[in-house]
């Protein structure tokens, strides 16, 4: 069964405008929770530090970092708790509510996501110590057959990488309906609801979703050059780019099913 993309789009479109605007208090939790990392160019400025005579690990403000980061990585579990009643293929926008669940929810989402990344991190690291190992005089694997097995663990590394990318879309919208981890990383499952969808579907719909986050983040990128006011409208918008991303993949996700609900084109 092949996707109408173009529908897809306006519908998620629709239905992030339908989320948001209007729905003031919405639209106030996801700029508090994007707001720990909207405020780290503000505490940590690069060019202070290439600006000095000796660098200088005092010029870095690690405590300002830890507590941004910190804080950011908590919050997270908010918006991925609410994403998750998304892909659950809520035809009306859900609420910000029951924040016990939606916490639960939120760290599932996101321990299934990471699952999906561990052999590409994996990968990663193997390849780095392949990398140390290749160009050091005194190993064995020095020259030649170290950096063939530098190359090759990065080939396997962006593989896994490419597979990490696919299957892990797939694979949080199934835990968020099943609300287990382990159903979220069943790769012959997931593999058969790919199969479901077709193959050439899903690469069309990825590239579709690819091409308007570029368009978007360019957008956004070429307004965050302006002082201070570009921050706040970074802020401001990037959270409706995140609902509309996440209902669009849910439509895809609900292709492989018998009987797919009719897009609901909200005004």
């Amino acid at each position: 069964m092949n996707m109408d993309n173009g529908l897809i789009v306006t519908e998620s479109f629709n239905y992030a405008k339908e989320t948001l605007l209007g729905k003031w208090i919405r639209w106030v939790i996801f700029i508090i929770c994007g707001l720990p990392m909207a405020l780290f160019p503000f505490v940590f400025n690069p060019e202070k530090i290439a600006n000095a005579t000796t660098f200088s690990w005092d010029l870095i403000p690690w405590k300002e970092i830890a507590v941004l980061f910190l804080v950011a990585f908590l919050l997270s579990f908010i918006l991925s708790g609410y994403l998750a009643r998304i892909y659950r293929g809520a035809t009306t926008p859900p609420e910000f509510d029951n924040w016990g669940p939606l916490y639960i929810d939120g760290i599932k989402i996101a321990v299934t996501g990471f699952l999906w990344f561990i052999p590409m991190i994996l990968a990663f690291v193997l390849m780095v110590a392949f990398a140390i190992v290749g160009f050091s005089s005194d190993s064995a694997l020095s020259g030649a057959p170290g950096i063939g097995i530098t190359i090759i663990s990065l080939i396997l590394m962006l593989v896994l990488a490419i597979i990490g990318v696919i299957y892990s879309m797939m694979g949080i919208i199934r835990c968020a309906r099943t609300g287990s981890i382990r159903e979220g990383i069943r790769f012959t499952a997931i593999t058969e609801t790919l199969r479901s969808i077709g193959w050439v579907n899903y690469f069309i719909a990825l590239v579709v979703l690819f091409v308007i986050g570029i368009i978007f983040f360019v957008a956004i990128s070429a307004i965050s050059l302006i002082p201070y006011v570009g921050d706040i409208v970074q802020l401001v918008f990037i959270p409706f780019y995140t609902v509309f991303s996440a209902r669009y993949i849910t439509r895809v996700y609900e292709h492989s099913e018998p009987q797919a609900a009719a897009p609901d084109v909200m005004g």
